[in-house]
């Protein structure tokens, strides 16, 4: 075998098609997916790669052109950034959601749909606060609601997108759980937040100028919570907290998984969490009130060689 078909075999070898598949293709605008395989150089082991390509009358939305339709007022630094296409789904609205990154600003997310009037690009901020709207990975996860699709934050808060009229609805932090009667159900696992000791202020040095002395923080336990809100408007009605930072939850499929994904068996699975959190959770609401309390018969299970503290 010559060096160059030896070259050629081994490439083939370290990056494998998988597949291609077209994912939306109407008015010009048009999504192709395409799945691989490759070699990790260190282990030796066949990783999954995934990629998306996304045309307008043949043009690639890929390059600095992305940064304007996404920022088009042009006061953002990232209406000047290089954005390429991440993952991407069509909705039945005839329209497409897309994730875009770039190496020099966050991860966007934005609704594109093509018309007579041409290709329309749409932003979605995903949090109010400009210093909170950032994304949390590129997966559209799915919202337990037909017409409706998830995303996270970077903070760890779920996002509900209404694909008609368009609406991106940030509901808080947590895992969701279920949706029933208008109101969303969401797990807040335990974990570790940042508490401030000491806020920012100013202080008079020995020679009479003012230094900043920044905020001073720690790290402490964060016990589980849940909490139930309302999907017309993302209003927290109740929360269920706890004290003791030693209770957990069951290994809880939060998320659907893909072909690609091979997940540890789950306690529960996905399509079984509503039943999970209905035997677990009660939200009792009255005389413009609401409470969110565990079911009689649940228990929650508790950290092996946890001490409370």
């Amino acid at each position: 075998m010559t060096r160059n078909r030896l070259a050629a075999f081994v490439l083939g070898l370290l990056a494998a098609p998988a597949g291609a598949a077209v994912v939306y293709d109407n008015h010009g605008l048009v999504v192709d997916a395409a799945a691989g395989s490759r070699s990790d150089w260190n282990t030796g082991q066949r990783q999954t790669t995934r990629s998306t390509t996304i045309t307008y009358r043949g043009a690639k939305l890929c390059g600095k052109d992305v940064g304007a339709l996404l920022y088009p007022d042009g006061k953002s630094p990232a209406a000047r950034a290089f954005f390429c296409a991440s993952t991407a789904k069509a909705l039945e609205t005839d329209a497409v959601l897309a994730f875009f990154t770039s190496s020099s600003a966050s991860t966007a997310l934005a609704h594109l749909q093509a018309g007579d009037g041409g290709l329309r690009v749409t932003r979605l901020a995903v949090s109010s606060d400009p210093k909170r709207d950032g994304i949390g990975g590129t997966r559209f996860e799915d919202a337990r609601l037909p017409g409706w699709t998830r995303v996270y934050t970077a903070w760890n808060e779920t996002v509900m997108i209404r694909h008609a009229p368009l609406t991106a609805l940030n509901i808080g932090a947590g895992k969701l759980l279920d949706v029933a009667d208008g109101v969303a159900y969401l797990a807040v696992p335990p974990g570790r937040e940042a508490v401030e000791v000491e806020p920012t202020h100013y202080v008079t040095d020995a020679y009479g100028y003012r230094q900043l002395v920044p905020a001073i923080t720690k790290f402490v336990s964060a016990p589980l919570a849940f909490r139930a809100v309302r999907m017309s408007d993302g209003r927290e009605l109740a929360r269920l907290d706890f004290k003791d930072t030693c209770l957990g939850l069951p290994a809880i499929q939060f998320d659907r998984p893909d072909a690609q994904s091979r997940p540890a068996a789950p306690d529960v699975a996905f399509d079984d969490v509503p039943a999970w959190r209905a035997a677990t959770l009660q939200l009792t609401q009255a005389s413009g009130r609401a409470t969110l309390r565990l079911q009689p018969a649940a228990a929650l299970p508790r950290k092996a060689g946890c001490a409370p503290g």
